[in-house]
């Protein structure tokens, strides 16, 4: 076999951001914190977002799982909650399973016609975890959704459901679900994932609608519940509280996930009681809290829009204002140190943001405004700076918009889309292409490296391929691919090939390039 150089056929747009995929399979998405490390295109007023499919949808108000290739999420219909899955290429339902009562309190100043669930599921693996309006959690077999097993607290327990219902939504990290069952001396809990058994129970915090968080608060692991007494902090695998800030938020409705960035937790909660930080440190007994700033007032409350920080900046749905005697929602970028907006934009979008929803995609602000409109931002602590934007549903969008693998999912109360932002990859650079002795006498070694010593990765071992000949004069059209297992080592790709006579040359080229 002889070496041929090639030089890659690149197409598409080169956009700044980090090229991963990731599935997002819980409320907060893949880092837990509202954000992706996939990055979106930018060029929608060149190039307008185009939809894979779009489907009719009943009610609710959870948002969206996604992984392995299917997306699950909860609805009402009728006087029923049901847990709904669907494939994710093509939207086609897959299975229904009904999980709970439909009954809800009254959605003052709202057709109640549209209410439904308010939690999300979580996926992991091969099932899917359901927490019900009446605080029942249930594992269901992804495949079919076959109930594997189920938890009913207030059964169980005696377990209080609040005003407007269990809206949080089940976190679960190694194997443990974290949630507050609302029971007397045992409301902070962690169940098991696999068998729905209960590994630790305590506390008497009463519930709220907020979901708990999980990250490192001043570099110690820490699942971090907002409840009605405060912030508390516990140990993931014992619940031991590591620490507390003591306050009393909304008694209507706390709904916004803790935000954790490094040593400080940031709450917030609406109905006018505005936002908290908290900041742990290490004491000579233990962790250290403090109160570095309290906020009150709707300028800075939260409603049930979770924020997403960014170096050292919340950027998050606040009430700003009040005009002809109707709340003004807006996007402000609050800093998380100082405990001060740096800006607030009562215009997002063409309108206002409403009842929307702000998710991290690499370095991006993706915003889903309630109207439905999809507005792109960069995250400036210095003023609003909008990209571009694209409307996208109608009627109420009060659900998170998730994205993955090259996918946006959003929902509305009527509607489910999904779209394709998947940015273009990076240009591949110019290849060189050498054959060295394998193992042994029936293979080679076909080794793959940038010229000029341009390096290759793993996403570049997806991109490429091997075209063979036996005669140089054969049109590329009729070269043949050749099976290619490609392996990176250190800046380079190598795979072995079988030495078949029929084959003299070899080719390397993305695979998008065609032959």
């Amino acid at each position: 076999m002889n070496q041929q150089p090639t030089r890659a056929v690149v197409a598409g747009i080169l956009l700044a951001g980090t090229l991963q995929a990731a599935d997002w399979s819980q409320y907060r998405g893949p880092h837990l914190d509202g954000s992706t490390p996939e990055a979106v295109r930018t060029n929608w007023a060149e190039k307008p977002l185009q939809t894979v499919w779009k489907k009719s949808l009943d009610p609710g108000w959870s948002s969206i799982a996604v992984s392995g290739g299917r997306l699950v999420t909860q609805v009402r219909k009728g006087t029923r909650e049901y847990c709904v899955a669907l494939d994710a290429a093509t939207g086609t339902e897959l299975w229904t399973r009904e999980t709970e009562v439909a009954s809800y309190d009254n959605l003052v100043g709202y057709d109640d016609r549209v209410d439904g669930p308010r939690s999300t599921p979580t996926i992991s693996g091969e099932f899917a975890y359901v927490l019900t309006s009446q605080l029942k959690l249930h594992c269901l077999r992804l495949r079919d959704g076959g109930v594997v097993w189920t938890r009913d607290f207030v059964t169980e327990f005696g377990s209080e459901v609040i005003s407007w219902q269990n809206a949080a939504s089940p976190l679960l990290v190694d194997g443990l679900i974290f949630l507050n069952s609302n029971a007397p001396g045992r409301r902070l809990m962690a169940v098991r994932a696999s068998d729905g058994t209960t590994v630790w129970e305590g506390s008497d915090d009463p519930t709220t609608h907020a979901t708990p968080a999980y990250g490192e608060v001043g570099g110690v692991p820490t699942v971090v519940f907002l409840t009605g007494l405060g912030l508390v902090g516990v140990m993931p695998e014992t619940g031991q509280v590591r620490w507390r800030l003591t306050f009393l938020p909304s008694f209507t409705s706390t709904a916004a996930t803790p935000v954790l960035a490094n040593d400080r937790v940031y709450a917030s909660a609406a109905y006018g009681f505005g936002a908290i930080s908290a900041r742990i440190t290490p004491g000579p007994s233990g962790p250290f809290v403090s109160q570095p700033w309290r906020q009150r007032g709707t300028a800075y409350q939260n409603h049930w829009s979770t924020p997403v920080a960014h170096e050292g900046f919340l950027y998050s749905v606040v009430e700003s204002g009040t005009v002809d005697q109707i709340r003004v929602r807006s996007l402000a970028c609050l800093d998380l140190v100082a405990g001060t907006n740096r800006w607030v934009s009562t215009s997002v979008g063409s309108r206002t943001i409403g009842f929307g929803s702000v998710i991290k995609v690499a370095d991006l602000l993706l915003v889903l405004t309630e109207s439905g409109e999809l507005v792109l931002v960069r995250p400036d602590p210095v003023a609003y700076s909008e990209i571009t934007r694209q409307k996208i549903l109608t009627q109420y969008c009060w659900n998170v918009p998730v994205v993955s693998a090259g996918r946006l999912y959003a929902r509305s109360s009527s509607e489910l889309i999904a779209l394709d932002v998947g940015a273009a990859p990076p240009a591949l650079p110019e290849l060189d292409l050498a054959v060295r002795p394998g193992p042994d006498s029936s293979a080679v070694v076909a080794v793959v490296s940038g010229r000029n010593g341009a390096p290759l990765d793993a996403n570049a071992a997806g991109r490429i391929e091997l075209r063979g000949t036996t005669e140089l004069t054969q049109p590329l059209a009729d070269w043949l691919a050749i099976p290619a297992d490609w392996q990176v080592v250190g800046t380079r790709l190598e795979s072995g090939i079988s030495s078949s006579s029929n084959t003299r040359f070899l080719r390397a080229q993305e695979k998008s390039a065609g032959p």
